[in-house]
């Protein structure tokens, strides 16, 4: 679950001496993750993120999901089980840290190297991110997709960064 988030690396966008945050942004994604057999599993739908550690991920496909975060704990609320589940964030994700490790590759990729993993995170036109890959420690290859980004100069409200679920839908751990 902590690799998950580097996903709230979207945000990024091309500053003139490297990489610089966004106080917010969203946008639709596809992301695809391969295991190491080549299983292919693909999930699309709609992230917020601000620039500290709060995130919403909406998933629309294969089936509907949300993963909230306010920075201290992770919610995900699961439609098809009915279900919600709580989780604290033991090792959270320095994005900071990973900005200053950020080089120049090429054209427009960047790679940093950050608590033994490598990412790599490619810049549309505009110098915001269309695209971030890594390996994560099952030695799954993943790649998230960001295409119709919107940034925000200022952060997004908290409410934003909700996941509302019915009261009837199965809680664990809170």
């Amino acid at each position: 679950m902590r690799y998950f988030l580097i996903l709230i690396s979207a945000f990024l966008a091309a500053g003139a001496g490297g990489i610089t945050l966004w106080p917010g942004m969203e946008a639709q994604f596809v992301q695809k993750i391969t295991n190491p057999k080549k299983k292919v599993i693909r999930y699309e739908g709609r992230v917020l993120m601000d620039n500290g550690a709060r995130f919403k991920w909406s998933y629309t496909k294969p089936s509907k999901k949300e993963v909230c975060s306010d920075g201290k704990r992770v919610v995900v609320v699961d439609h098809d089980l009915e279900q919600v589940s709580y989780y604290r964030m033991d090792k959270g994700f320095d994005l900071g840290a990973v900005l200053k490790k950020a080089k120049h590759y090429k054209d427009n990729l960047y790679t940093a190297r950050y608590r033994g993993h490598t990412y790599t995170i490619a810049l549309d036109r505009k110098g915001r991110v269309e695209q971030i890959a890594y390996r994560d420690d099952m030695d799954n290859v993943v790649n998230i997709h960001l295409y119709k980004l919107k940034t925000f100069s200022r952060t997004p409200a908290a409410s934003a960064f909700r996941c509302p679920y019915p009261k009837s839908y199965d809680v664990i751990g809170g």
